[in-house]
């Protein structure tokens, strides 16, 4: 996680560490509240293809979030996360 000052930026490889080019597979954004942004989602029409649960960034030190996926237009995966 990389603090901007106004938000967080995640940064991750494939699995395979691997560089590619091309349309972004996946973003992760900071919200408030990941349940109310995911009704927001639904009410819009997205798929949600995780729904919020809670879960802990192995870092040091490690990173408590409550997180969910969805697919934005163009089939990006969308995470929406908030700190615990």
């Amino acid at each position: 996680m990389i603090d901007t000052g106004n938000g967080l930026i995640e940064i991750f490889t494939n699995a395979d560490g691997t560089h590619c080019l091309g349309a972004i597979r996946h973003f992760a954004l900071l919200t408030d509240n990941v349940d109310d942004a995911v009704n927001k989602v639904k009410a819009a029409g997205y798929e949600v293809f995780v729904e919020p649960n809670d879960k802990v960034i192995s870092s040091n030190p490690e990173y408590p979030i409550r997180m969910a996926f969805c697919f934005g237009p163009l089939g990006e995966q969308i995470e929406f996360f908030c700190e615990r």
